[in-house]
């Protein structure tokens, strides 16, 4: 039964130096007062630690020093440590497919440094470290900051040649955990990351865009203060389209072009009912958001990240070419050209 079980609501994996696996557990501890109200109830964190081959091993010493049977299936956060996710992750989450309680539904990010100091880490307020994971990472998702996965959604890109995926990048400074950008995989290795300003282009160039969306831009070199330089916008909606073409047996051509609907959020420079200086800011929005777009998918390329599944295409619409291609080595050969065009549509009550 599940009063039975001692249930682990969040788990880090890091690579040791000598290449073993170090599991950290938080395990959720509810105690009440002898009356059973809910108001007597407090929640805690039991943390524990050990090293071992594989998952399976680290997880059958946790259970040892654990008072009751251990259970994984309410799981909801999985952290990896940069070095084990650059080293490949499938190995250590395999126990986690095959076992049939197993919490897919799981969200996983990968951490600077070390997931087990991520854990540790004192936080202020009353959550727990795996309820404020679990919130930080679904906030980032709402706002398209982040891709919303979990540990199903990562494994059929994992194992497909033609499509890789991308997780949440946490970072922190201090005591305070943030979420810096997104992980990039090839197959299931850890490629390269993004800060969260080129995440939030890179995912609307995927064609997920969430609930919100917000980016401030420079515009403006001129200005008596700061601000006045800048531009924030609520990215409204997002049309993508997604051309292949192949040219010979290797040459592949893909051209990205994107049509983002904004609405001026924030412009202390002012002056948006002039229609001249509306269509100037979407001129310079169009090239300043079209070159980092091009900076962002030359990136994807070095680190033969495919993450918007230029080999499944050509799979399906071209099969004669990609069984004469490596894909590993010739995805890097591939011109991929984006295009950003931005119009602004609104700019709230003020003229």
């Amino acid at each position: 039964m599940l009063k039975d079980d001692r249930i682990a609501y969040i788990i880090g994996l890091d690579l040791n130096p000598d290449g073993k696996l170090q599991s950290t557990l938080s395990i959720l501890d509810v105690s009440g007062s002898q009356t059973g109200s809910e108001t007597g109830m407090k929640k805690q964190s039991e943390i524990h630690t050990e090293t071992g081959n594989t998952s399976r091993h680290t997880r059958d010493r946790i259970d040892r020093e654990v008072a009751g049977r251990l259970s994984l299936s309410k799981l909801r956060v999985i952290l990896i440590g940069e070095d084990l996710a650059r080293q490949g992750v499938y190995p250590f989450l395999d126990v986690l497919y095959r076992a049939p309680r197993s919490a897919l539904n799981a969200k996983i990010a990968v951490v600077e440094g070390k997931a087990h100091d991520m854990i540790n880490l004192k936080l202020r307020g009353s959550n727990l470290i795996g309820e404020h994971y679990n919130t930080l990472i679904r906030s980032a998702e709402r706002r398209t900051v982040v891709p919303a996965v979990n540990l199903q959604l990562i494994r059929p890109p994992m194992l497909d040649l033609g499509d890789d995926f991308a997780v949440p990048y946490i970072s922190h400074h201090g005591q305070n955990p943030s979420v810096y950008g997104i992980a990039l995989f090839a197959d299931d290795k850890m490629a390269g990351k993004l800060k969260s300003e080129d995440s939030l282009l890179y995912l609307l160039m995927a064609n997920k865009l969430a609930k919100t969306a917000n980016l401030t831009l420079k515009v403006n070199e001129e200005g008596k203060q700061r601000p006045e330089q800048f531009i924030g916008m609520d990215i409204q909606s997002v049309k993508r389209k997604l051309k292949v073409y192949v040219q010979g047996n290797r040459n592949i051509k893909v051209t990205l072009d994107l049509k983002i609907k904004v609405t001026a959020i924030e412009y202390p420079k002012d002056h948006l009912n002039d229609r001249r200086r509306v269509e100037k800011l979407d001129k310079k929005l169009s090239e300043e958001l079209t070159k980092r777009a091009r900076a962002i998918t030359e990136k994807m390329l070095q680190n033969h990240h495919d993450g918007f599944g230029i080999g499944r295409r050509i799979m399906a619409y071209y099969p004669n070419t990609w069984r004469r291609l490596n894909w590993k080595e010739d995805y890097a050969k591939v011109e991929l050209v984006p295009n950003v065009k931005v119009e602004i549509v609104n700019h709230g009550i003020m003229y």
